[in-house]
């Protein structure tokens, strides 16, 4: 059975990841000129970000594959963090930030790791 941290913990997850994509394509829209390029961006930026987040198994890094992936998920939110901040989104920037700091704490507050086969 999960304990309330745990369910809190997910929920923030979910929120940071939806924020996540928000953020990329929202800085797409923002940025590009033009109808195309709004929409490629828009749609590409996030397929770019999470294919990054997908495209290494840390797990294969041995004693530092959590550390590596706690890494790789604090730079990815920390430039969608950035992306909102450069398009005028001040406040969602700071939140999504906020997110992403109290979920990865609760991750390690709740005795789990961010690489699931990896939990103690």
């Amino acid at each position: 059975m999960m304990s309330n941290l745990k369910w809190f913990n997910l929920a923030l997850r979910i929120i940071m990841e939806l924020g996540i994509v928000i953020a990329f394509g929202y800085w797409g829209y923002e940025t590009g000129k033009g109808i195309g390029m709004k929409t490629l961006l828009c749609i590409g930026a996030p397929i770019l970000g999470f294919g990054f987040w997908g495209l290494v198994d840390f797990r294969r890094a041995g004693k530092i594959s959590e550390i590596l992936r706690l890494i790789q998920e604090l730079t990815i939110s920390g430039v969608a963090v950035v992306s909102l901040y450069v398009v005028g989104a001040k406040g969602m920037g700071v939140t999504l930030g906020l997110i992403s700091i109290f979920h990865h704490a609760g991750v390690y507050l709740a005795g789990e790791t961010l690489l699931k086969g990896d939990s103690k």
